[in-house]
């Protein structure tokens, strides 16, 4: 058995299956870690569902950011952006099974055998493992609770509270978690999330990568994507795996059981 990670999908669907060839994934066998942006930008977002949905039982995706924004689309609570491409998610017979499944994803994943943690955008350098993962399973119940849902789902989106407090409450604790979990990148000195800069390290001033903070994780690798411009990077035993394919870059694969572990890359063709 090997298990893997794959970087953020985006939606490319062919770089996806042809980079399973390269790694010669075996369902039956095998274990893959998604970290998250399973859908948008790329042009089959609607093929990668449906592969997803078709092999739950190798295939372990936590959501991000573009994930959870399709929610808020289909319920016409935000318009589409340039270079969105949910619309072909929701003009599809199947929408309903698709926005189903991916309010049923988690935040996080975390594989003891391993000690490794699975997010999108990263962890709270103030979280411990077990935090993190409690306070994600308190986001994911609101998620797929019906009544709960619909009251956080026009709220969702929001760059306040900017910090963590243990005391947070409501819609606010909620939406500070689903921010920590599926958009943060850099951080104020005092902890505070910036939610603007997305350039590379060296273009901007006065912020801190997240992971680069004093952290509370113990010997716990954490693998993280959202971060294009970032691309594969690993520091202070966390790993950035977010290789741009969705803007004509790389897909990136891990092989987490390997020592060292072993990285694998398919880089995105023109779409015929």
């Amino acid at each position: 058995m090997a298990i893997y990670a794959i970087g953020d999908l985006h939606g490319c669907y062919r770089e996806f299956k042809k980079l399973l060839e390269k790694i010669e994934f075996d369902h039956k066998q095998d274990q893959l870690y998604l970290v998250g942006d399973l859908i948008n930008r790329g042009p089959k977002s609607e093929k990668v569902l449906s592969y997803l949905m078709d092999h739950q039982d190798s295939i372990f995706p936590v959501l991000g950011n573009h994930d959870l924004a399709f929610l808020v689309f289909q319920a016409g609570l935000i318009r589409l952006k340039r270079f969105d491409t949910y619309d072909e998610i929701l003009k599809s017979e199947r929408v309903n099974e698709y926005i189903k499944f991916i309010r049923e994803q988690p935040l996080m994943r975390y594989i003891p055998e391993l000690d490794i943690a699975i997010c999108h955008a990263g962890l709270y350098p103030d979280w411990t493992i077990s935090q993190a993962l409690n306070l994600a399973k308190e986001a994911e119940a609101v998620l797929q609770d019906d009544e709960q849902y619909a009251e956080f789902l026009p709220k969702m989106f929001g760059n306040s509270p900017n910090i963590w407090q243990d005391d947070l409450e409501g819609i606010d604790r909620i939406r500070t978690i689903v921010n920590i979990f599926t958009r943060m990148r850099y951080l104020h000195e005092d902890g505070r999330l910036d939610f603007d800069a997305k350039a590379p390290m060296d273009k901007v001033v006065g912020l801190v990568p997240w992971f680069r903070f004093l952290n509370h994780f113990e010997k716990t690798q954490i693998i993280f994507g959202h971060w294009a411009s970032l691309g594969l990077h690993n520091e202070n035993n966390i790993m950035c795996i977010d290789t741009g394919c969705a803007w004509g870059e790389k897909l990136t694969a891990v092989r987490l059981d390997a020592n060292p572990q072993m990285i694998v890359q398919k880089k995105r063709k023109k779409e015929d």
